[in-house]
C-alpha cells in the first residue's frame, strides 16, 4: 500500500496530484464504479443475497473525512424532501451515546456530552433518544417531520465500544422506514471488515438509504471519505444552476486523485488477498484474547465485536482517569492504544499477527495491572 502512495506522489501520470480536484478525475471515476460493484457484488464483500441490488446506495459523493460524510447525508436528506414537496420532514435524529463527527451538526447529532459541552451554544436543535423505545415514539409522534435517523453501524464506538445487540439495527431500519424517513448508516469505524463482516449494517441485514465510510477507505494512508445515497434521492437533486434543486456542497479535496487511487489499490487488496477470510481467521484468538480480562483486578466489563473491543475498568478519582493511566503504561510495554472515557480501545491494524495480537493483549494486561497497584 505505501509503494503506491509513494509512486503516486512521485511519478502522478496525470492523476492532478497537488492540484484543486474539484473536477472528475479518473480514479474518482474508478474508484465509485469499483465500490458500488463491489457492494453489489457477490459476499463476503456484497451484500447479504436477500438484499435487493437495486436498494442498495450506489451513488457516490466525495469528501475527505467522517465528519462531512455524515454532514453530507444529513444535507442530503432534509434537501430530498424540500426537493420533492415536503419541505416539513427537517428533523434529524440520532442515539444518545452515539457519535458522527465533530462538525457542529454532527456535535449536534452525537449523544456524548464531552464532545459537544464547550459548545452547547452553538448546538442545533435535533432530537437524541435513549434507546429503540424513544425512537419508537418519537416517531409515532414525530415521524412525519423527520428527515433522517442517524446510526453507527454494529457498535457504538466513541460512547465506550459497545456492540448493538443482535437484531437492533433491523428495528431501526423497520422503524424509520415505516415513519417515511431516512435511514443513514455510519459506517466510518465499522466499515472495511473491523467487525468481521465488510459492512457492520450486514450483521442484521440492514439496507440503509445513505451509507458513510472514511477510515478504512484508504486503510488510513489518506484522507478520503464518500456519502453513498439510493438512486431515488440522486434523482431529486437533477435540475439546471437555476433550478434550486442542486446539492451546493464541494470542499478543496473532494475526490482528492491520489487518495481515490490509493483506496482502490485497499479494495483490490481485499479481494485478492481475500482480507475478510484473514479477519475470521483472528477473531476467535481475539475474543479469547479480551474475554481472558473478566475477572482482572480494576476490570468492570469487557465488550467486542469482529476485531474491535472495549476493557472498561473500575471508576477511580474521575471518569476515565484509570483508563488513561493504564493506556499511558502500557506504552512502558511496547503497546500503544487510547482510552474512551473509562474503557480501553482495543482495535488491532487488520493484518495483525497472532503473535502481536498476543503481546498486545499482554501489554494492556501489565499497564492494567500496575496501575492497579499504583
Amino acid at each position: 500500500m505505501l509503494s503506491v502512495v509513494l509512486e503516486g506522489l512521485v511519478r502522478p501520470d496525470g492523476l492532478f496530484v497537488g492540484q484543486l480536484s474539484l473536477r472528475l478525475n479518473e480514479p474518482a471515476a474508478l474508484l465509485a464504479r469499483a465500490l458500488v460493484e463491489t457492494l453489489r457484488g457477490e459476499p463476503p464483500l456484497g451484500f447479504p443475497p436477500e438484499i435487493q441490488r437495486s436498494r442498495i446506495p450506489a451513488r457516490v459523493f466525495y469528501s475527505d473525512n467522517g465528519s462531512c460524510a455524515n454532514e453530507i447525508a444529513a444535507k442530503m436528506a432534509v434537501q430530498y424532501f424540500r426537493n420533492t414537496g415536503r419541505p416539513e420532514r427537517t428533523g434529524l435524529v440520532a442515539f444518545e451515546g452515539g457519535y458522527h463527527g465533530d462538525t457542529m451538526l454532527n456535535v449536534s447529532l452525537g449523544g456524548i456530552g464531552v464532545f459537544g459541552e464547550p459548545y452547547r451554544a452553538l448546538a442545533l436543535k435535533l432530537t437524541i433518544v435513549s434507546d429503540i423505545g424513544g425512537l419508537r415514539e418519537h416517531l409515532w409522534h414525530h415521524g412525519d417531520t423527520v428527515a433522517a435517523v442517524f446510526l453507527e453501524s454494529a457498535l457504538g464506538g466513541a460512547g465506550g465500544i459497545h456492540p448493538h445487540r443482535p437484531g437492533f439495527m433491523k428495528e431501526v431500519a423497520d422503524l424509520t422506514a415505516r415513519a417515511g424517513a431516512l435511514l443513514v448508516v455510519d459506517e466510518v469505524l465499522a466499515g472495511f471488515g473491523r467487525t468481521g463482516t465488510f459492512l457492520g449494517c450486514y450483521h442484521d441485514g440492514v439496507c440503509p438509504d445513505f451509507i458513510t465510510l472514511s477510515k478504512g477507505l484508504t486503510a488510513g494512508y489518506l484522507p478520503l471519505a464518500v456519502t453513498l445515497a439510493r438512486e431515488e434521492v440522486y434523482q431529486s437533486f437533477a435540475g439546471d444552476y437555476y433550478s434550486g434543486r442542486i446539492l451546493y456542497h464541494g470542499h478543496t479535496y473532494t475526490g482528492n486523485p491520489l487518495a481515490c487511487a490509493v483506496a482502490l489499490e485497499n479494495l483490490k487488496m481485499f479481494r485478492e488477498e481475500n482480507i475478510m477470510a484473514q479477519v475470521a481467521s483472528k477473531i476467535p484468538a481475539f475474543e479469547k484474547g479480551i474475554r481472558a480480562f473478566e475477572g482482572v483486578k480494576s476490570v468492570r466489563e469487557v465488550r467486542s465485536i469482529g476485531l474491535i473491543g472495549g476493557i472498561e475498568l473500575e471508576q477511580r478519582r474521575s471518569r476515565g482517569d484509570l483508563a488513561r493511566a493504564a493506556c499511558l503504561a502500557a506504552r512502558q510495554h511496547g503497546v500503544l492504544t487510547r482510552p474512551l472515557g473509562n474503557t480501553i480501545v482495543v482495535m488491532p491494524p487488520l493484518c495483525i499477527s497472532l503473535e502481536h495480537l498476543a503481546q498486545l493483549f499482554d501489554g494492556i494486561r501489565a499497564g492494567i495491572l500496575q496501575t492497579a497497584v499504583g
